[in-house]
């Protein structure tokens, strides 16, 4: 019979993740995900695996809160056309603070040409953000926010590129005002295209 965990293991599991965050995979060593949780080698690799298996846990659980915050922002708006936007250039009430260190999911990215699993993972979040966009984007057509000719399959897809363009800015460190000069020329563009 196993013995029971004798740690947090949601704790250790941030405390992992920050260290994944701040230095990436490859710069994370085994001891360091050791000494950010607390735990002796053995006690990690008892718990969670390897360390790609532990990094699989990490990006997991962070895509799911992401995805689930950006859904209630974007959903939770009475105007879909508002939601969508406010959510692409983060001014949606905080569903993410944009740290320096830039999106976790972003930052893995580059991980992905050698990583199927991580590959895997970048896709379904993108197909997932593309879906629910287009479902935002749809509904504003319908109710007339935005013109009646606008696709929203390609719109969905311009805006979640603009939205991981400002997600670049931030974490390059341009500073808040040329940020904010960014995000706004952003919007103009995007609501001349679809005719608001």
């Amino acid at each position: 019979m196993p013995r029971p965990r004798k740690f947090d293991e949601h704790a250790v599991l941030t405390a992992v993740r920050d260290a994944f965050w701040r230095n990436g995979y490859a710069a994370t060593s085994v001891q360091n995900l050791c000494d950010a949780a607390g735990l002796g080698m053995q006690s990690l690799y008892g718990a969670f695996g390897s360390k790609h298996d532990l990094f699989i846990r990490i990006l997991d659980d962070y895509c799911a809160c992401q995805f689930a915050g950006l859904e209630a922002a974007v959903t939770g708006d009475p105007s879909p056309w508002h939601g969508v936007t406010s959510a692409v250039t983060f001014d949606d009430g905080g569903r993410m603070d944009l740290p320096p260190q830039g999106c976790l999911m972003a930052n893995s990215a580059a991980l992905s040409a050698q990583d199927e699993e991580v590959r895997a993972r970048v896709r379904q979040l993108y197909a997932r953000t593309h879906t629910l966009f287009v479902q935002q984007i749809t509904r504003a057509r319908e109710i007339g926010e935005i013109d009646g000719d606008v696709d929203p399959e390609t719109t969905a897809r311009a805006l979640i590129s603009v939205m991981q363009g400002i997600e670049f800015l931030h974490k390059s460190g341009i500073g808040e005002e040329e940020l904010h000069l960014a995000k706004s020329a952003a919007l103009e563009l995007i609501q001349r295209s679809v005719g608001r």
